[in-house]
């Protein structure tokens, strides 16, 4: 699971960098109308045939992406694959992205596509590996370069500010898909909806666009919509057939007063930053919401991984997170027989707003086969809201 999510997203910092800039802007014309209802858009960005997997919102993928993932994506199948304009669009602003440092694209660079729809729905396309002669760099060129680093980059951005570049359903936006060897073939897809209010219990840790991240797939026409759903996939370590509501996956997994939802080391103390690996979330796993649970575990020392397991509403193996309140039990997870899981989690909630957690190596048998007594948080991590 984790490779193609690396591929697929951004950290959430470079998102917000992106949010920020398509959020707020006076616009004049259609871009600045208001907002009516869905569909906005009538065009594959992508033509069907170069698309090998698209992703759903809110996809998980510690240590690098351990945090819900505020765009969706494209995985292609083709080097330099067309991408064209959903609907009736305005390019706002464009980013240019270099790799300073990086395990599979140092020395790379790609753009991003900030775009308005109406005055309340803004988006982006990102990994363009070229744009499209309609969308051109202003005279005065890249400007506002800011660096800053992930779990695994050092990236270096700048952008340039476009004035009604406007585009129209399936014009050509520019290319995407940059090597098949390389792995470099991620087309990111945001959303943003600023009438749509994403709930957090620590709200004070997102700046205000993750708030308003949503699923683009929803926003099409039915046809086009039911065309996209075929290739809706997790192409991981573990494939799985994608089943269940909500189908587009969520942004919203914090429940308050129980386990489910986004965990913080008590040492951060500062909103969110490009580096996820001091968060974990525990949330429904996306592409199979009602029956599988996701452990997204950034620190080291919970195994820095994606721990997928089956849900159970009774007892106390694989229990839900929204079950889990501050009982004084402990709860103990661990993958289905022959899934591939190599630790196991036993998890305490002590408080409204706090979280015992520990990783155990799997061994055989397997603990959480064995009598909840025997459990123990001796060397546990400490997570908080």
């Amino acid at each position: 699971m984790r490779s193609l999510i690396r591929v697929f997203r951004r950290s959430i910092s470079s998102v917000l960098t992106v949010a920020l800039a398509a959020c707020g802007q006076n616009l004049v014309g259609p871009a600045g109308a208001a907002c009516g209802g869905d569909p906005y858009f009538s065009a594959l960005p992508v033509a069907l045939a170069d698309i090998d997997a698209i992703a759903v919102v809110g996809g998980l993928g510690a240590p690098g992406h351990t945090l819900p993932t505020a765009h969706t994506g494209f995985m292609l199948r083709t080097e330099g694959a067309q991408v064209r304009s959903p609907g009736a669009i305005q390019i706002t602003k464009l980013r240019r992205t270099r790799y300073l440092t990086s395990p599979n694209r140092q020395g790379h660079e790609d753009y991003t596509a900030d775009f308005q729809v109406c005055k309340d729905i803004s988006g982006w396309f990102g990994h363009l590996s070229s744009l499209s002669t309609a969308i051109p760099v202003p005279a005065g060129g890249w400007k506002d370069c800011d660096r800053y680093s992930t779990a695994f980059e050092s990236i270096e951005t700048c952008t340039a500010r476009l004035d009604e570049v406007s585009l129209a359903p399936g014009q050509p936006l520019g290319t995407s898909g940059f090597s098949i060897a390389l792995g470099l073939m991620g087309l990111d897809f945001g959303l943003l909806d600023a009438r749509v209010n994403n709930a957090y219990v620590a709200r004070w840790r997102w700046p205000d666009p993750v708030l308003h991240s949503v699923c683009p797939w929803e926003r099409f026409d039915a046809a086009t919509k039911a065309q996209l759903y075929t290739k809706l996939q997790d192409t991981g370590a573990s494939p799985r057939t994608p089943a269940g509501e909500p189908r587009c996956g969520t942004m919203v997994v914090d429940v308050a007063g129980t386990a489910k939802g986004i965990w913080a080391m008590p040492s951060i103390t500062d909103p969110v930053q490009g580096n996820e690996t001091g968060y974990i979330t525990l949330a429904n796993y996306p592409y199979q919401p009602e029956t599988e649970l996701a452990l997204s575990l950034g620190p080291d020392a919970l195994g820095a991984t994606v721990l997928v397991v089956p849900r159970a509403n009774t007892g106390r193996v694989n229990r839900a997170f929204e079950q889990i309140t501050p009982d004084g039990l402990i709860y103990c997870y661990a993958p289905a027989p022959g899934a591939g899981g190599f630790i196991n989690i036993l998890l305490s909630m002590t408080g409204p707003s706090e979280i015992l957690i520990r990783m155990v190596p799997q061994t055989a048998p397997n603990i959480c086969q064995a009598d909840p007594a025997t459990w123990t948080m001796s060397g546990a991590m400490r997570m908080v809201r």
